[in-house]
């Protein structure tokens, strides 16, 4: 039976394990054996537990070989019969017995080996009397059968490579197996096959030595790939083979093909040795597929480094620390001193060395060579025999040849930091320091000082910042270096590093800002470093926290800028804070002109551009007024008038009459102040402009938006002839605006000549025309010309304008012309006249005829309306026909009346019914008879206008019957 003890107290005669801590520059001393003290030490890193082996009390040998995987434990016991038992450790099941004394007569086990499905056990046999070759057996750990390999007699098994990713609970798979003649078969064992399934010779390390044994073998694989290496040790040599085998090779003879041929050189380290043997170990996390670590045993003390995982990596072992054992020490001392102070065994963990000596056990760390661990056994413990450790559960076990344990490893790397820190290797330091706050902070601190004496000044700022040391203590440091670059970094993480404590905040800040604008106005910047350090600033004070503590700290951060005199940071303050009528006019003292426009533009406050527009107008026109045009709509262009107003030089003008075009084109300014100043300008200063502006109002007078009357006297005192002629033109001077026009453009007085309505103001201003052309000239050409323009002038007008003395002859031809055009229209007045008095007779005719025409209506003659006789009221009668009562007819007809009409008749209503009532009343007299029949008469002429179906009802045929739906519903509910 096996299990594990439940009671983890020690034995009464087991010495107690001390653990020995790093004292730099030595090794503590190890305690005297039995010595304990609990009190002043920590939990040790490594504890021995016994494990129990419960074996059947039939058998009392002694332990003599023990071999663990997977948590199956292969031990042999040294009985008057020799005895194999198979245990699972986590269960508490009989073991599983093979007796083997019949195989071994002459014969004796050398090692057990034991695969990593912990089901295929190799015991080599080496002869103990003459006449005998070497053997091994095969043992599956489904069955007691033993099976003698016959194919591998003569060869001594010292080491063997099981295949972890070939073999299986059924067949070990391809494996290799090493001699004590250096040699490296390749074989295959199952657990049906009477015989090795192969046996190849794949490499010879012995190259015919006798005694070359191969102490350790291991084969591995890069995961994800098909690269597999083998790694093999002698007492001096450790040898290591890679190659990439395909996807389907079952054998691993190709892995040292390429070594055989002479066409790749294995890796190979030789070493001067003191020993007869050496051990291999490697290391990797449970279940890992490939170890990370390897350490070799050797004559020279104990190698290690990692595994190389690249594919493509020359070299399988990579680094190779060393730590000394110095064995040359022990050389003058016999054979048995020096077996009790040579390791036998050893054991590898991530970070330690465990190492079997014949009395104790000894734990190195790898990382500084220093004994942490030192453990003795007792006599009444047994003789130690070995020590190893399960792949797959990771567990070391130690045994002697009466008692078994296992070894507990208590947080191994607790150390670790410290170790990496004793090295410098802070990042590592800092790594596994990591969980615990105070050891971190060590590490930092550390990291800082080491930063700060190497001169990387900004990044010791950095560490410090994570650290708990304090705060006035790191800036005497930094205060006093001439770069002030690393005590900024510093105290600003430091202040984001703060909770929310406004005083140390407001301390934090102001030292800052103070440290900021030292360095911004040092006397020997060059620009480039002050825009630098500005920018930095202005950065730093954007940040949420310190612009929260500015808001609530104004005064002495302003008090603070005001000693450094800096203007620009000032400023830049009082936007932040948004005093920008301050900044503004501090800017405009200083006469920073531009900033303060700048400034200007980052605030909403309307006003100050009405303030401040006429100041920077003098000194930026250009770029005042672009800033006014970027506003756009949200500026009163009147209310910009005085700004604009002020200013008579060139450049300013260009700009004016720039921002007055985009007010008026295209904000679609209509003020009259604004366009009246715009039409000043072009008449002052653009005059070609003028006209198209003029033009572009239009020549609707109530659509234009200047004031006539101003632009009238504009254009005449700036002498705008064109202008002054349009704007005559749409005040109707004709007169005026021709005299003007003649005198620098006929064709133009001529076009208004014939602008106005009346014939008789066209016809005096082409005499106009004619006189300014003719008289003094006697140009008989120009007054020809002039009577073909225009149809209104006659020779005769034309006469008085030339000279007495001019000849008669010359005008023979028009006053022909004229005779004859007389001649005719007098003939057509005298057809119009006698045309005229035969229609005068027609008219009289036709008067006649209607006085003598009359309608005769019968007595039963109904209303075409109410259909009752029409006589019995008052009543109407159409050419067409059609007769209706008076009030019929106007009850019809109302609802067709405009509104006007409807508000007319109803008041002539009134006004007969106010007569009529006077009438009763007072005596009748003529002119109330007349104004009452002129009541009436105009009453009838709008009820009785025209026929209600000839006339009334065709003129309202598209038009519906109902116009009031929702009137209509009401009255239908």
């Amino acid at each position: 039976m096996s299990s594990f003890d439940d009671d983890e107290s020690w034995m009464n005669y087991k010495p107690a394990a001390k653990f020995l801590p790093v004292v730099e520059g030595k090794t503590a001393d190890c305690p005297a054996p039995g010595a304990t003290d609990f009190d002043k030490l920590e939990t040790p890193i490594f504890s021995k537990r016994q494990i129990t082996l419960r074996i059947p009390p039939s058998y009392k040998g002694n332990l003599v070989h023990v071999t663990v995987n997977k948590n199956w434990l292969v031990c042999v016991l040294a009985t008057p019969q020799t005895m194999l038992l198979r245990f699972f450790l986590p269960r508490a099941l009989p073991p599983g017995e093979i007796p083997l004394e019949k195989y071994l007569a002459g014969y004796a086990i050398s090692k057990v080996f034991l695969d990593y499905t912990g089901h295929h056990t190799l015991i080599p046999i080496v002869p103990q009397t003459s006449g005998l070759s070497a053997d091994f057996l095969y043992i599956h750990g489904n069955g007691p059968k033993v099976r003698r390999v016959e194919k591998f007699k003569d060869h001594e098994i010292t080491a063997v490579a099981f295949n972890r990713y070939m073999g299986t609970e059924t067949s070990t798979g391809a494996i290799l197996l090493g001699t004590s003649r250096g040699l490296i078969f390749e074989t295959e064992l199952s657990q049906d096959g009477s015989s090795p399934l192969q046996r190849k010779q794949v490499y010879d390390l012995g190259l015919g030595r006798t005694k070359y044994p191969i102490t350790g073998l291991e084969l591995l694989r890069l995961p994800n790939t098909n690269k597999y290496m083998v790694i093999a040790t002698t007492p001096d040599r450790i040898y290591t083979f890679q190659e990439n085998l395909k996807p389907d090779d079952r054998s691993l003879q190709f892995i040292f093909a390429n070594y055989v041929n002479g066409q790749q050189m294995h890796g190979e380290e030789v070493i001067e040795t003191e020993l007869n043997y050496s051990l291999l170990q490697l290391y990797g996390e449970p279940n890992e597929k490939l170890p990370k670590q390897w350490a070799w045993l050797c004559g020279s003390g104990i190698r290690f480094g990692e595994i190389s995982t690249e594919e493509r990596a020359p070299n399988v072992l990579l680094g190779d620390s060393l730590i000394k054992l110095d064995f040359k020490q022990y050389k003058h001392l016999s054979y048995e001193e020096r077996r009790q102070n040579a390791p036998r065994a050893m054991a590898l963990t991530e970070y330690h060395a465990l190492l079997l000596y014949s009395d104790h056990i000894t734990g190195i760390c790898l990382l500084n060579e220093k004994v942490v661990y030192e453990e003795y056994f007792h006599e009444q413990m047994g003789k130690l025999l070995n020590m190893l450790r399960d792949p797959f559960t990771g567990t070391i076990y130690v045994y002697t040849d009466k008692m078994f344990f296992n070894f507990r490893i208590t947080d191994e790397q607790r150390d670790v930091w410290r170790i990496y820190l004793d090295k410098g290797q802070y990042d590592l330091a800092e790594i596994y320091a990591a969980e615990q706050p105070e050891h971190l902070d060590m590490v930092l601190v550390k990291k800082a000082d080491a930063a700060f004496e190497k001169g990387d000044y900004n990044i010791a700022a950095d560490f410090y910042a994570e650290t708990t040391k304090p705060f006035e203590e790191v800036s005497l440091k930094f205060i006093q270096l001439e770069n002030k670059r690393p005590i900024i970094r510093y105290v600003k993480k430091r202040l984001a590093m703060l909770d929310n404590d406004p005083n140390k905040i407001m301390v934090l800040v102001i030292w800052l800002v103070d440290l900021y604008l030292s360095q911004i106005n040092y006397p020997r910047r060059t620009a480039q470093e002050r825009a630098e350090w500005q920018s930095e600033f202005d950065e730093f004070m954007q940040g949420a926290r310190v612009a929260d503590c500015a808001r609530q700290n104004k005064e002495p951060i302003r008090n603070l800028l005001k000693e450094h005199a800096d203007s620009h940071n000032i400023a830049q303050f009082a936007i932040a804070n948004g005093d920008y009528e301050e900044v503004i006019e501090q800017q405009i003292s200083s006469d920073k002109f531009k900033d303060a426009l700048h400034t200007l533009t980052q605030q909403d406050n309307l006003e100050l551009y009405y303030k401040y527009c006429p100041i920077l107008m003098d000194y930026l026109p250009e770029e005042t007024i672009a800033t006014l045009m970027s506003q756009g709509r949200k500026l009163d262009v009147k209310q910009l008038i005085p700004t604009l107003v002020l200013q008579e030089s060139d450049k300013h003008i260009e700009q004016i009459i720039r921002y007055l075009e985009y007010a008026i084109y295209k904000l679609g300014e209509t003020h009259e102040a604004v366009h009246n100043y715009i039409l000043f300008l072009y008449a002052k200063y653009k005059p070609n402009k003028l006209l198209t502006y003029l033009e572009n109002e239009g020549q609707d007078l109530s659509l234009i938006h200047y004031d006539l009357n101003y632009a009238l006297i504009q254009c005449q005192q700036f002498k705008v002839n064109a202008a002054t002629v349009f704007l005559m033109c749409l005040s109707k001077m004709w007169a005026a605006a021709v005299e003007l026009a003649l005198t620098f453009d006929l064709k133009l007085a001529k076009e208004i000549a014939s602008k106005p309505a009346l014939e008789e103001d066209r016809e005096k201003m082409w005499l106009t025309i004619a006189q300014h052309e003719i008289q003094g000239t006697n140009d008989v050409k120009k007054a020809l010309d002039l009577l073909k323009e225009c149809e209104l002038l006659r020779i005769e007008d034309l006469l008085p304008f030339f000279s007495d003395f001019e000849k008669i002859d010359d005008f023979k031809e028009p006053i022909c012309e004229a005779l004859k055009d007389y001649n005719q229209k007098i003939q057509e007045l005298k057809h119009e006249m006698d045309e005229c008095d035969k229609q005068a007779e027609r008219v009289m005719k036709d008067l006649q005829n209607v006085r003598e025409r009359s309608i005769r209506i019968s007595a039963q003659e109904n209303c075409n309306l109410c259909e009752t006789f029409l006589m019995v009221k008052p009543f109407f009668i159409f050419v067409c026909g059609h007769k209706f009562h008076s009030d019929c007819l106007e009850k019809q007809i109302l609802p067709m009346l405009s509104s006007d009409q409807s508000r007319r008749l109803t008041n002539l209503r009134q006004q007969l019914d106010t007569l009529v009532t006077k009438n009763v009343l007072d005596n009748i007299t003529d002119e109330m008879i007349i104004q009452r029949a002129k009541l009436k008469t105009e009453i009838e002429e709008i009820v009785a206008a025209d026929c209600y179906y000839c006339g009334v009802m065709i003129d309202t045929i598209d038009q519906p019957f109902v116009s009031d739906w929702d009137q209509v519903n009401v009255d239908w509910e």
